[in-house]
């Protein structure tokens, strides 16, 4: 049994599954073992990229219409507690400690009666599921872990699809063409649902061909959003209504666009007041976010080719006449290559670091993907000394390359801003 929020993660993160998933027999036993029900609506989101800003949006327009609004997501920025939260309020420390104490003793009978281990998403998202029924919500959004089809959360019984930009990322697992990656996305969509959807044009028939198969409605949105603009905001027309969010970036006109109809779909008598204020109360740590004004230092989590190009589409419409230096740091799993032979068409200056991680690259082999001046800091907290005491007024400090990368960023840049 654990005694401290420590142990927990101890154990958590140590759950590996065994064998690659090749179907989701282990999560329906664990749901039916453990007698969760989902006695809500749910709404189930997958996408390369556009997955987390898209749900804070639907959960934030839904809580304004009086409902308990689940929400489920991965991975987290700040603490783990982000993945699971209800309304405004994620799971506390306590809660986590209650709930994994629970599955600790489930998963040690399930191992010894199956010989199998549940693993750590897996346990993550019945801690969720738990939670959910205690605390009685109404509806439950519930982002993919990865891909869709074979996703654990894939075992629910959904009322809507939404399938956000999908690019390439996870290919190792996915597949190597976006078609392929599609397909698995795809997976959420089951017979005579609604789907809303965002995607390339190459993919759209893809798209209309499977939903046809599965007799299921498909709406894309971004065949209905117009106008974008950004200044302080993001400004947009969505049905030739005016919207605006208080995030950054021309994609986020179409997250918001998904969650939109989403909440439409959810509610039919939802107007257009609420759905603005949950937009503009939606944040969203570690994306376009500006942690300082003066200097002006923009923080994204972008991690594969299509988050980088979007990324560098929103500066472009940002920087106007400022030159724009970028701390970089990526994952050696990710196409590092392509992500800065794209961010060469904004950055002036680079700063390659590092971090402690198994999966971190080393940053010298950043230098040869770009012929910008550039320079090497191990350190993180030495790069972010020098890059924002070296920022000058006609220039904007971009930190970008990696999730996991931008949540130790995220602790540790204020030690380093001008008071």
């Amino acid at each position: 049994m654990f005694n401290t929020i420590k142990e927990v993660y101890d154990w958590l993160y140590t759950q590996k599954k065994i064998t690659k998933r090749e179907d989701l027999s282990r999560i329906k036993k664990c749901i039916e073992e453990l007698n969760i029900v989902t006695n809500y609506k749910i709404i189930h989101v997958a996408g390369t990229n556009g997955k987390g800003s898209t749900c804070s949006y639907l959960k934030n327009i839904l809580k304004n219409t009086m409902k308990r609004v689940g929400l489920f997501v991965s991975p987290y920025v700040i603490s783990f507690n982000e993945r699971i939260e209800v309304n405004d309020r994620y799971i506390s420390d306590a809660e986590i400690m209650y709930y994994a104490n629970l599955l600790y003793t489930y998963s040690n009978e399930y191992k010894h009666k199956y010989n199998d281990v549940i693993p750590f998403f897996e346990l993550t998202l019945l801690m969720a599921l738990m939670y959910f029924t205690d605390r009685q919500i109404d509806i439950a959004i519930i982002e993919c872990g990865l891909g869709g089809l074979l996703d654990a959360t894939n075992i629910l019984n959904t009322n809507l699809a939404i399938i956000t930009n999908i690019g390439y990322d996870h290919m190792s697992v996915l597949g190597n063409t976006l078609e392929e990656i599609a397909n698995q996305k795809l997976g959420i969509i089951k017979e005579n649902m609604t789907a809303l959807c965002c995607v390339k044009p190459q993919l759209k028939q893809q798209f209309k061909d499977y939903c046809l198969q599965k007799h299921a409605k498909i709406i894309f949105v971004d065949e209905y959003v117009s106008d974008i603009y950004l200044d302080n905001k993001t400004h947009f027309e969505y049905k030739n209504e005016k919207f605006s969010t208080s995030l950054l970036g021309i994609y986020q006109a179409y997250n918001a666009s998904l969650a939109i109809e989403a909440a439409r779909f959810i509610d039919s008598s939802i107007n257009d007041n609420i759905i603005q204020s949950g937009l503009e109360e939606t944040f969203w740590p570690g994306r376009m976010e500006v942690v300082s004004s003066n200097p002006r230092i923009i923080l994204d989590g972008a991690h594969n080719i299509d988050g980088i190009e979007a990324l560098v589409e929103t500066m472009n419409s940002l920087k106007d006449d400022k030159k724009i230096k970028v701390i970089f740091s990526a994952l050696h799993d990710k196409a590092y290559d392509k992500m800065l032979n794209c961010l060469d068409n904004i950055a002036d200056f680079y700063y390659f670091t590092t971090i402690v991680d198994t999966r971190a690259s080393n940053p010298n082999e950043f230098l040869q993907y770009t012929a910008k001046p550039s320079k090497v800091i191990n350190n993180i907290e030495m790069c972010l000394s020098e890059a924002i005491q070296d920022l000058k007024e006609n220039e904007i400090l971009l930190v970008t390359g990696s999730l996991h990368f931008i949540s130790i960023v995220r602790e540790k840049i204020n030690n380093f801003l001008k008071k």
